[in-house]
């Protein structure tokens, strides 16, 4: 089996695996910097967006490893700024959960390593997860300490998912230059 169906599979399992974001527990009053860095940790959803981020950056390469994450952060802020003014924007969960399924698989398509293309992609993903964060965010929420939060916690894992990506990319070139099947 070639490496790009072994990484196809493994993407599709793994996104698979998620739940839908419904109702995201944990939210209370009084929401701060500290509930800001634990909710992206309490949603296999949000970690699995999160860390393939990360990991499709570090697959385009170059300066996508920082412009990926960087779309989807500031795009996730203006989601979570456009829900706290009482925005609406339709089909937030689904989208959310399609996150996990179309990232994982833009890690391992060909095609899919353009750095303008890879930024557009979370841009829009992360659109909806910022929408999800600021709609749900209490309303006597501390919601500069909680998108700050939030955004440190979001930042470490893209940070986790692009050292994953670059460690798996060295690994597999060290086994293609061996003559090994990845």
């Amino acid at each position: 089996m070639s490496k790009t169906i072994r990484l196809a599979a493994l993407s599709a399992a793994v996104a698979l695996a998620a739940t839908p974001a419904l109702a995201h527990p944990g939210h209370l009053a009084g929401a701060g910097f500290l509930d800001g860095i634990g909710h992206p940790l309490g949603g296999f959803d949000h970690l699995i967006a999160m860390v393939t981020v990360g990991v499709y950056g570090a697959t385009i390469g170059g300066r996508a490893v920082l412009a990926v994450p960087g779309a989807f952060m500031a795009a996730m802020l203006a989601g979570g700024l456009f829900a706290l003014t009482g925005g609406e924007l339709p089909l937030v969960e689904p989208a959310i959960y399609a996150s996990t399924v179309v990232l994982a698989l833009l890690c391992v398509m060909p095609m899919s390593r353009n750095g303008i293309v890879g930024a557009l992609f979370a841009a829009f993903f992360g659109l909806f997860h910022g929408f999800a964060h600021g709609a749900e965010m209490p309303a006597d929420a501390a919601a500069l300490g909680y998108a700050a939060g939030f955004l440190t916690s979001t930042a470490g894992l893209h940070a986790a998912g692009a050292a994953l990506g670059l460690a798996l990319h060295r690994l597999i070139g060290r086994r293609e230059e061996s003559g090994q099947s990845a």
